[in-house]
């Protein structure tokens, strides 16, 4: 059969190939057929790696256990992270994917995303501690975040080992353990630093992101060109590309400055701790849903392999996951770092849903004060029931 064949070819290709190198007369030739042939089955590259990655995804995502219960979970979540840590090229086909406008492809991918969450509900369905619904999907979401972290900033996969044992204590009502790792990013690898340069320079800089930032709250990402930025931040293109090599690292450095001033990382020592968590969540929340276009270049950035866009990426990611230490820290949540990178990764994963594929902001809330109200459990013994968070 010609489809079964044109997929076995393009699997063939990824194997041995990252998805951006990867041409359509590859895989046409890979399968023995015209390009032309291909195209009767798959209107477009896009749209045939869909349905490799959905594949991919069902092979590898361990349907069937002889555990029962949270412990499914926890062993299908680590089968999960292992197939991603075997093969990350698919990892790094699925964020590239992610960013599609395709209509098949998303099609395709929220059959992927449904799919797996419909596994970890079922894992779920005997847990008394949060509904199971929302256990799904904070554990897909940890998944998710913690495979992001090591594929694109150099985590160890280790760690997303452990950020599952954890999740799955949450779950179940134990406290997350005080026994952990570092889980720093690597945010190092050749970052700019504007800092060195003189301030007759720094503030030529600072007229470039400024001027790349106001072109994104007026036009697509897709549609913004650098010699406009350079236009309009009256330099030549030349000079811009002395300060930035290339459109990317601008909107890098434009989704620091943007989330810089986003209030998420605002001074709220004024408020009692517990509030304080809440209230940093529901800023971060409320800066995503005001600027969505920035948080979808954001998204879109991970799928580039420059490593100076990922160091700046990784920066913001540190930023984030150190505020919000600071405010698990003095609600006294055992395992203060643990909880800040879940607490992150949701955030992030939830809201990409939400932007790239029509959910809705209300739900993100309040799954996230569903996993806040965990938090705190386990931080003074509390049971579930009492917090208000059973099924």
């Amino acid at each position: 059969m010609r489809y079964r064949k044109i997929v076995d070819a393009a699997f063939d290709c990824l194997a041995v190939g990252e998805f951006d190198r990867i041409k359509i007369d590859d895989v046409a030739r890979a399968a023995g057929l015209a390009k032309a042939t291909l195209y009767r089955y798959f209107p477009s590259k896009d749209s045939l790696y869909a349905v490799v990655l959905r594949e991919w995804v069902d092979a590898n995502h361990l349907r069937a256990s002889t555990a029962v219960g949270p412990e499914r979970a926890r062993i299908r979540a680590h089968a999960m992270i292992t197939a991603f840590a075997e093969s990350p090229q698919f990892f790094r086909l699925a964020v590239t994917l992610f960013s599609s406008s395709d209509p098949v492809v998303k099609s395709e991918l929220l059959d992927v995303g449904a799919r797996t969450h419909r596994y970890f509900h079922d894992d779920f369905i005997d847990s008394t501690r949060v509904a199971p619904r929302d256990a799904a999907v904070i554990m897909q979401a940890i998944v998710h975040a913690a495979v992001m972290a090591s594929v694109y900033h150099g985590a160890a996969f280790a760690d997303a080992h452990h950020l599952v044992d954890q999740m799955i204590r949450l779950s179940v009502g134990d406290p997350i353990s005080p026994v952990t790792g570092d889980h720093k990013v690597n945010s190092d690898a050749g970052a700019p630093v504007a800092a060195e340069l003189p301030t007759f320079k720094q503030r030529r800089r600072r007229r470039i992101v400024e001027c790349a930032r106001e072109a994104l709250r007026e036009n697509s990402y897709e549609q913004i060109h650098v010699t406009n930025i350079a236009r309009d931040a009256d330099i030549s293109l030349g000079t811009l590309y002395r300060y930035f090599p290339s459109k990317e690292a601008v909107y890098a450095e434009v989704i620091r400055d943007w989330f810089t001033h986003s209030g998420v990382i605002a001074n709220r020592d004024d408020l009692r701790p517990e509030a304080r968590v809440s209230a940093r969540v529901r800023a971060a929340l409320d800066a995503f849903e005001a600027d969505p276009e920035f948080f979808r270049v954001n998204v879109l950035l991970y799928s580039i392999g420059d490593e100076r866009v990922q160091a700046v990426l990784g920066e913001v990611i540190a930023t984030a996951r150190e505020t919000l230490l600071r405010d698990l820290s003095a609600v006294r949540v055992p395992s203060a770092g643990d909880a800040a990178t879940m607490l992150w990764a949701l955030i992030g994963s939830l809201t990409t849903g939400v932007i790239s594929y029509g959910g809705n902001f209300p739900e993100v809330r309040r799954v996230m004060e569903v996993f806040i109200a965990l938090l705190v459990a386990s931080a003074d013994g509390r049971a579930g029931d009492e917090r208000g968070f059973s099924p």
